[in-house]
């Protein structure tokens, strides 16, 4: 995230002095690659790259905006508890997750967010067959860690979460691991920042069912767009967030209510 708010910050004042990323590049001597990747976030620029770009934008050396900027260098480059963990692949995402007031997603497995520990393992290893114990392990610690941003901090992550059924019938690991995942279900629903649906077998074809698994990542400062993560993209993060709040808004409306979602759960533990 303030990777982004930099990016943005840099794209801002570039904008402000009429320059292209090209005329930029060209006098800087970078690819214009380069200074793409500092707008949007992808990479963390050294103090000395973003100090070249406030010489070229003009802005004064002593000047509240370079101190204001310079803080912002700092906290895009630390790093994130996730990344002393070797072998996490959406590390970029994790740290979104982190910085997010409000998370909406629709999924087709239970969220990870959700997950207890087993059914973590079990699903890691099913999707990842070649993984080594050291790394699933890994994985899993990892995504029980991220749980607590349900449950601890001043305001907890509100989270909004779709699934269709196939995410509740489907059997990951055996009927127990399913039985402690439905009940875990029905306690984190409790939880007054956690809104749980299903979406039912009997709605038929819904908007998901082509469209697939995504997140859209919300953050408590407005300057702070909201982003759509869509694991399953070559583009993992499309710029059409209106859309997918629009199938959000749908996906919902092909739920059952919170009320049956949770006494279709507890029939499913019944029936384990």
């Amino acid at each position: 995230m303030r990777r982004r708010r930099l990016g943005q910050e840099l794209r801002r004042l570039r904008d402000a002095v009429g320059l292209s990323g090209n005329e930029v590049a060209t006098r800087l001597r970078w690819s214009t690659s380069k200074l793409s990747r500092f707008e949007k976030g992808r990479i963390a620029p050294t103090p000395a790259d973003v100090s070249r770009l406030l010489d070229l934008y003009g802005v004064e050396k002593a000047s509240q905006e370079r101190e204001k900027l310079a803080l912002l260098v700092k906290e895009a480059r630390k790093k994130g508890w996730w990344q002393l963990y070797s072998d996490i692949p959406y590390s970029t995402y994790i740290g979104l997750e982190a910085e997010a007031g409000q998370l909406l997603t629709y999924e087709a497995v239970v969220p990870g967010l959700l997950q207890t520990r087993r059914y973590a393992e079990e699903i890691n290893r099913a999707t990842h067959p070649g993984l080594s114990e050291e790394a699933l392990e890994q994985r899993v610690d990892v995504r029980l860690q991220r749980q607590k941003l349900l449950t601890e901090g001043g305001e907890p992550l509100e989270l909004r979460a779709v699934l269709d059924e196939s995410a509740l019938r489907r059997v990951v690991g055996d009927r127990e691991v399913m039985r402690e995942q439905l009940i875990r279900l029905l306690e984190v629903a409790e939880l007054p920042n956690v809104l749980l649906q299903v979406i039912p077998f009997s709605a038929g074809a819904h908007p998901g069912t082509l469209e697939g698994p995504f997140v859209i990542l919300r953050f408590p400062d407005q300057e702070d767009p909201d982003v759509v993560y869509v694991e399953a993209n070559s583009d993992q993060y499309p710029d059409d967030v209106p859309r997918y709040e629009s199938v959000f808004v749908n996906l919902r409306a092909a739920a059952v209510s919170v009320p049956e979602t949770l006494a279709l759960i507890r029939n499913m533990v019944n029936d384990l």
